[in-house]
């Protein structure tokens, strides 16, 4: 549910837990803490509140967008899965979606989390953030033969029957593929 700065604060009060500090002592603990198990918890904390327009200023000053695009590449499949999904909530956000655009190694981890080795959430968290980062400026750059032989890998995969369905439907709506 997208909030309100007055919803918020009708449900909280004005002297509740202000939201920006808050989100800075969650990415405080992200970038201190050596529990796995938090930083799981944390990251799943934060791609939650990317859902929300509301949180996307404050995100963007705490470079949160960082944190999920490092998840990425990290050895722990709950942190790539709550990367990636944090980028889905995200990515629509114009400065989100720039610098999500700005690095091809960027663009290119997100692929990668295409990868028959990820969850089906990270797959389909995948799938959802690059629908929604193509623009017609960018269609070229993201609708590579790559992701192409990724997307037909992962629609023959009937084990996860989600992500089949998603990369099917990715495949007729971008490349106009039907078998």
């Amino acid at each position: 549910m997208f909030q309100s700065k007055e919803y918020i604060e009708r449900r909280h009060g004005r002297s509740g837990t202000d939201r920006a500090y808050f989100l800075s002592q969650l990415v405080q603990e992200y970038n201190t803490t050596k529990s796995q198990e938090a930083k799981r918890q944390v990251l799943a904390n934060l791609a939650n509140f990317a859902y929300d327009p509301i949180n996307h200023d404050t995100l963007w000053g705490l470079r949160v967008v960082d944190l999920f695009l490092n998840a990425l590449t990290d050895n722990d499949i709950l942190i790539q899965e709550f990367g990636v999904g944090g980028l889905a909530n995200i990515c629509l956000e114009p400065r989100h979606h720039e610098y999500i655009m700005s690095q091809p190694i960027y663009r290119n981890n997100i692929i990668d989390c295409l990868d028959s080795s990820c969850s089906t959430n990270t797959k389909i968290n995948a799938m959802t953030t690059l629908m929604q980062l193509i623009t017609d400026e960018n269609y070229n750059l993201i609708l590579t033969n790559e992701l192409e032989k990724r997307l037909l890998e992962i629609r023959n995969d009937h084990q996860q029957k989600q992500a089949s369905t998603m990369a099917a439907l990715f495949l007729v709506d971008y490349y106009q593929r039907n078998n």
